[in-house]
């Protein structure tokens, strides 16, 4: 579990980053940038975090 809280902290924080900048550069009418990073932190937040699958099988009854 805490491998993926370290994930998700890794991707959370670039990808506030990204969108921080991108609303700045919007402002500043600088479209090419602001959709750059718009794009940036929408990648980010997309990308899949790994995590662990457990399989149990159990024993039918009555058998």
């Amino acid at each position: 579990m805490w491998t993926t809280v370290q994930t998700t902290i890794a991707i959370l924080i670039p990808a506030l980053y990204c969108l921080a900048r991108a609303i700045n550069d919007l402002r500043a009418r600088r479209y090419g940038w602001g959709l750059t990073g718009l794009f940036s932190a929408a990648l980010l937040l997309l990308t899949p975090i790994p995590t662990n699958v457990v399989k149990v099988d159990l024993p039918i009854a009555g058998q």
